[in-house]
């Protein structure tokens, strides 16, 4: 939920909204690479954020649920290039979660 709550704060960074889909013949949106570079680093770091305010710390290895501990807890420019493209993957598809729920994103 947290992600999907989110997704406008990512859009008005890059000079996006959000508005009812009213063309359901329209083409889909896409974001340049600059966007979905700049909003998954956002999304990354509301992701640290998110687990630093629950409880969770750094450490490497892997991610251990019990003790509260991920090594995914560190700068973009410290993460794994895998676990960007995570939240690459995920800004891609924003433009047809949207769409699902019957939004569609528009530059401002």
């Amino acid at each position: 939920r947290c992600q999907a709550d989110h997704i406008i704060v990512k859009l008005k960074a890059i000079g996006c909204g959000i508005a009812p889909l009213t063309d359901w013949d329209a083409e889909s949106f896409e974001f340049t690479a600059d966007e979905i570079e700049r909003m998954a680093q956002m999304e990354h770091q509301r992701f640290v954020n998110e687990r630093l305010r629950e409880g969770w710390g750094y450490a490497p290895g892997p991610k251990d649920e019990e003790k509260r501990t991920s090594p995914t807890l560190v700068p973009w420019d410290e993460l794994p290039e895998t676990e960007r493209e995570k939240d690459r993957c995920l800004v891609r598809g924003i433009p047809a979660f949207l769409a699902r729920t019957g939004f569609q994103i528009y530059r401002s």
